[in-house]
């Protein structure tokens, strides 16, 4: 950089304020510039945080290209809110009532009145070995996706209220009407088995 720049837009990559100075990021991609907080102070700014924009004037120093003045400066936005999560039933409340899963529908109808043939039955599928069901009264409880694996298509929930996690697969989601859930979504679930190993029979996205 041989001449002094105008108007540049560069982004903070970092500010130290107890060590006086920080880079910035060309946003042209060309590289990056020293700023020292004298540049700041000259233009009565505070010290910038990470993702701040600004628009400057840079010119060669003794440690490369560098800030030598600040004509404007646009704070990072602001990342969204968290989702607002449901309140929790208070502990010995009723919980609510589950709603019905969804049916399936009535074969349609075939031209004339006649529903159709049936279809021939399909060979019969190996099926993998699942946990002895466990027994125990079923309770109906809210909790968070702690993690779904792909490869094991089996995951654990994370009960809102003190517990064990609660453990479920492919099968109860698709029991559900569900194909796959995400790390983090919060569910409501109908758990069985003892205390310290539930395992979820249904699963409902709220």
């Amino acid at each position: 950089m041989s001449e002094e720049l105008k108007n540049v837009t560069a982004t903070v990559k970092w500010f130290k304020p107890e060590k006086g100075f920080g880079f910035v990021r060309l946003a042209d991609g060309s590289g990056e510039a020293f700023l020292h907080a004298s540049v700041l102070a000259a233009a009565a700014l505070p010290n910038p945080v990470e993702g701040t924009t600004m628009v400057c004037d840079m010119a060669q120093g003794a440690k490369g290209p560098q800030v030598v003045a600040i004509h404007s400066t646009t704070p990072p936005e602001a990342p969204p809110p968290p989702r607002a999560r449901p309140p929790r039933p208070p502990r010995g409340a009723a919980q609510p009532q589950q709603q019905p899963f969804p049916q399936q529908s009535p074969q349609p109808m075939m031209d004339g009145g006649e529903a159709p043939a049936p279809r021939a039955p399909k060979p019969p599928r190996e099926r993998r070995e699942r946990p002895a069901e466990p027994v125990g009264p079923a309770v109906m409880a809210y909790g968070t996706v702690r993690w779904y694996n792909l490869d094991s298509q089996s995951g654990l929930i994370e009960p809102w209220e003190d517990g064990a996690d609660v453990f479920f697969d492919r099968a109860t989601l698709r029991l559900s009407g569900l194909e796959i859930v995400a790390d983090g979504e919060d569910v409501r679930y109908l758990a069985v088995g003892p205390d310290e190993a539930p395992t979820a029979q249904r699963v409902e996205l709220i």
